[in-house]
């Protein structure tokens, strides 16, 4: 007599519920606003060679100078330049040091060394670019991962970064990796740890793996992100 083997039951995703469903779709939705008005509102900490390959290819017309003369910039002083990209939606800063006498090693930001003044540097890449003096009068104050941002801005930041953290732990058991992987993601690797998590952890439903069970461990993830980030950082001189 022949016997038949019932399969085993498979396990049941949460993800897959529908009030989680709408949780993770609900925090995709706040982390994609909190980006764009970080973008639009925020400025972002980019490298003297960025400004110097956008004016370079026309991608940057204007560049402001705060905390220079009104002509030159003598040695061991330090500017803030400043320009926009992306059709006048990113605003972007960084500060240069003219002269590398190493006091820039102790500096909270980082600092760029320019052998000359800037504004010569700038003028013999792109004759009509235009410089002008600025002011960081009604700068904003607060700095959310580098990006300086209106106040209300950086509280929405911090909460949202801190809504994927209780995600990690209290929605149901993440996709790819386990919590504590996903954790050390999301402590050092910041908001590209976040997003990583909300596309490939489960909470969006986006790209199921075919097994489920099969997750990388806290240990592993830790080597993995501290390494793959320290040398994006080290590449990014952030």
């Amino acid at each position: 007599m022949a016997v038949e083997t019932a399969p085993a039951p498979t396990a049941h995703d949460e993800w897959l519920d529908p009030r989680w469903r709408l949780t993770g779709a609900g925090m995709g939705l706040l982390c994609l606003v909190t980006v764009a008005l970080m973008v639009t509102m925020g400025t972002r900490p980019a490298t003297y060679g960025d400004l110097l390959d956008d004016v370079a290819s026309g991608k940057v017309t204007e560049v402001q100078v705060i905390g220079a003369g009104a002509n030159a910039t003598p040695p061991g002083d330090r500017v803030e330049l400043r320009w926009t990209v992306l059709s006048g939606a990113l605003d972007q800063y960084a500060v240069v040091q003219v002269g590398d006498d190493r006091d820039h090693e102790s500096a909270e930001e980082p600092v760029f060394v320019s052998s000359g003044d800037p504004r010569d540097t700038l003028r013999s890449l792109d004759q009509d670019v235009v410089i002008t003096p600025g002011s960081s009068a009604g700068d904003p104050s607060f700095t959310v991962m580098e990006w300086r941002t209106p106040g209300p801005l950086a509280l929405l930041a911090i909460a949202t970064w801190l809504a994927v953290l209780l995600l990690i732990i209290g929605g149901p058991e993440p996709w790819r990796a386990t919590r504590w992987a996903w954790g050390w993601a999301w402590l050092l690797a910041g908001p590209l740890g976040g997003a990583a998590y909300l596309l490939l952890g489960g909470p969006l439903g986006l790209l199921r793996p075919a097994s489920p069970h099969r997750r990388l461990t806290g240990g592993w993830a830790l080597l993995v992100v501290w390494f793959v980030f320290a040398g994006w950082r080290e590449t990014h001189g952030w």
